[in-house]
């Protein structure tokens, strides 16, 4: 009897745990161990909605081939006729830089109020245009109005580029695909520094937006809407053809539960969505996640990186190396974009806190020896003969430590703080307060660089960079396999 027992409870397990029939509803429900591979079609959209963030980063150092022949007084050479002042290099990187403010102050809820895919068509053509204006234009006014406009857009690009990703992504592939949107930015720097030293100011330019050209004809034929936007707009039978179209290797049944997802999301949402910008501040740890994530975007800009792959060229051509400006900018990208991919393939083997530790205590060395060698050139010394190698040196170790951490874990991190009812306005106050301050650097740079020497200005730089891994060492907290309220509650301690 107990024999019988027994093999009746094995039996019993086997059809329990081995069922048969494979094609059961029964099955079906039950959750597969098995990860699915993500579909072509959702690396083709990926891909093209990142093409405007290769454009994003070949403007970030538009300046750094341009104002080099903009500075000449061969008109074959510089489009304007005539040199241009400090004053208005200064007004060139400055005002762009007051409209990025404009960008994501003002325009944030765009994408929810036009939706994502048109956000992005009318982000690209708006960039399109504008530097088509500038490419021809022969005026410095223009080249103010035209660099404008593109700031404006390119701020308004950071807020709906993660959002359109966050949602037709997978728990399981987002934040790799979130941390590959950040390797096309040096992507589009490289691609930059290559074509400025053979091009003029024209064909640069107009190079410079080609991408977005291809990005224009796809969204328009081929990408979709987001099915999170979709369906916030009760339009189930075009969210379920939007998630077929990104998860074509699910059932019809997987399909319907992902959207049963989507749309429990959206009602607890719902219950919610009024809140506004007080509500950042409700909690203790939602202020102090706010204080951190600004705190960690700060450190990206105040660690001298948009100054100096700007104007790395000018800057280059004056330190007396072997090498010119534009020769060292592309080693330059070629190790950002190196050390982009490192950090993408060890940053949830070693956490963020580390790399970010590592990242903003690092770049404050080469550059506090950058900053020596440069008051030392100033000051005529004759060592400078012996060390001209130093500045390059200097210059790539800083870009592959910046590249660890702070270039590439930063922005990502501060989407980990909040609620996702709360992140776009969250992060469009964040940009709004570092934009601020990068309009302060641009700025003034050309203008302090000038009067008192490029030393002091790359000297502070380092001193920021020690201000910034003082900060984070005491108050970031390690996220690495957190959820969000496990985060919330070492926060709130």
């Amino acid at each position: 009897m107990d024999n019988y027992q027994n093999g009746e409870i094995e039996e019993l397990k086997e059809v329990t745990y081995k069922p048969v029939d494979h094609d059961s509803r029964s099955q079906e429900l039950k959750p597969s161990s098995t990860r699915k591979t993500d579909t072509f079609f959702l690396y083709f959209s990926v891909l093209t909605v990142n093409l405007s963030m290769v454009v994003n980063g070949s403007f970030l150092v538009w300046t750094s081939p341009v104002i080099p022949q903009l500075q000449s007084i061969n008109p074959e050479i510089n489009p304007l006729g005539e040199k241009i002042t400090t004053f208005q290099i200064s007004t060139l990187v400055g005002l762009p830089s007051l409209f990025s403010i404009f960008g994501s102050l003002f325009f944030g809820k765009l994408p929810d109020v036009i939706g994502r895919r048109k956000t992005l068509i009318c982000i690209s053509l708006g960039i399109l245009l504008s530097n088509i204006a500038v490419a021809f234009g022969r005026h410095i006014y223009l080249y103010y109005a035209g660099r404008s406009i593109t700031n404006l857009c390119l701020g308004l690009l950071f807020v709906v580029v993660p959002i359109y990703l966050n949602e037709i992504c997978e728990d399981h592939n987002r934040a790799k695909f979130t941390c590959l949107m950040m390797s096309f930015v040096p992507f589009g720097s490289l691609y930059g520094y290559l074509l400025g030293p053979i091009t003029n100011i024209k064909v640069f330019t107009l190079l410079c937006v080609a991408p977005l050209i291809p990005q224009l004809i796809f969204l328009w034929l081929l990408i979709p809407e987001t099915p999170v936007y979709a369906a916030s707009k009760g339009d189930k039978g075009g969210t379920m053809e939007i998630l077929k179209k990104f998860r074509s290797n699910k059932t019809d049944y997987e399909i319907q539960e992902d959207y049963n997802q989507i749309e429990a999301m959206l009602k607890a949402n719902a219950r919610t969505q009024q809140r506004g910008l007080k509500n950042i501040f409700e909690t203790r740890a939602l202020r102090k996640g706010f204080l951190i994530g600004m705190g960690c975007c700060l450190s990206t800009y105040m660690s001298g990186v948009p100054i100096i792959m700007g104007f790395l060229g000018p800057i280059f051509n004056d330190a007396g190396t072997n090498l010119s400006g534009n020769m060292v900018a592309i080693l330059v990208g070629c190790v950002k974009l190196l050390f982009f991919f490192v950090t993408i393939t060890i940053v949830e083997r070693f956490g963020r806190r580390p790399l970010l530790l590592l990242s903003s205590f690092g770049t404050a060395i080469p550059l506090a020896v950058l900053a020596v060698y440069f008051y030392l050139k100033s000051s005529h010394s004759p060592i400078i003969a012996d060390i001209r190698w130093l500045p390059v040196a200097c210059i790539l170790f800083y870009i592959a430590l910046y590249s660890l951490g702070l270039g590439s874990i930063a922005f990502f991190l501060l989407t980990e703080f909040f609620p996702n009812d709360l992140r776009s306005l969250a992060t469009s106050l964040v940009m709004t307060i570092v934009n601020v301050f990068l309009l302060i650097m641009t700025t003034g740079f050309p203008i302090v660089s000038d009067f008192m020497g490029v030393h002091y200005c790359i000297g502070i730089f380092s001193i920021s960079c020690i201000f910034s891994f003082i900060f984070m060492y005491f108050f970031l907290p390690e996220t690495k396999g957190k959820s969000f309220l496990e985060i919330q509650e070492i926060l709130s301690r």
